[in-house]
């Protein structure tokens, strides 16, 4: 009985402190800073599903998209209250999903080349050869991974497994805010939420932000 007590207090514990980062770390948007000036720039697009991101970026067959996400509740569609309260509690097993789409890398060939939901299209502008290098990377630890391979038909992703777990410190968009880093983006803000602005960096004025607050 006592380790009963015992668990369900460590429980609540984790709630109260969960739902205090949120709290905190989610209140407002977060700031996309491109790079200043490229010789050879690309568009990338960052997608708002709501309450989770996805990355798009140009492939030469059309556009390629990445996200990553609890391994439960995405790969095996297991969408109860249970998974999601796991997910938010503690670490919990993770999935890199992709998907090719054979449709112009525009605002408009990703709206209409994707059956799912999407609130907004940010267009972040990033050099050519930085988006190649992204997506080979991503590209290789999916493939050496497909093994573990499930495609989910309602986000149009087939997911594999990740080796970084995912919590609520390092959720979809926090990855996504770790791939615009790898782009050359400066990030600022917590990246909790899908609440996504892009500023380029000729718009900042003295005093609107320290160099503290963008992360690179």
């Amino acid at each position: 009985m006592a380790e009963f007590f015992q668990r369900v207090s460590r429980m609540l514990l984790h709630i109260i402190v969960a739902g205090g980062a949120v709290s905190l770390l989610g209140a407002c948007a977060t700031t996309i800073v491109p790079p200043a000036s490229v010789d050879r720039p690309q568009a990338v697009f960052v997608l708002d599903h709501g309450r989770h991101s996805s990355l798009v970026l140009p492939h030469p067959e059309g556009f390629v998209r990445y996200a990553f996400g609890d391994w439960g509740w995405y790969a095996e569609v297991d969408t109860g209250r249970v998974e999601a309260s796991r997910a938010v509690l503690w670490p919990t097993r993770a999935g890199l999903g992709r998907s090719l789409t054979h449709e112009p890398a525009t605002r408009e060939g990703v709206r209409g080349g994707l059956r799912v939901g999407i609130q907004d299209i940010h267009e972040v502008p990033v050099a050519t050869d930085r988006v190649a290098t992204l997506r080979s990377s991503l590209d290789a630890r999916h493939r050496a991974h497909v093994a573990s391979a499930k495609h989910n038909a309602v986000y149009g992703l087939t997911f594999v497994e990740h080796p970084e777990p995912y919590a609520f410190w390092n959720n979809s968009n926090h990855k996504v805010a770790q791939w615009l880093r790898q782009l050359g983006c400066a990030i600022e803000g917590s990246a909790f939420w899908a609440l996504w602005r892009v500023r380029r960096v000729e718009d900042l004025q003295a005093g609107d932000v320290s160099e503290q607050a963008i992360l690179r």
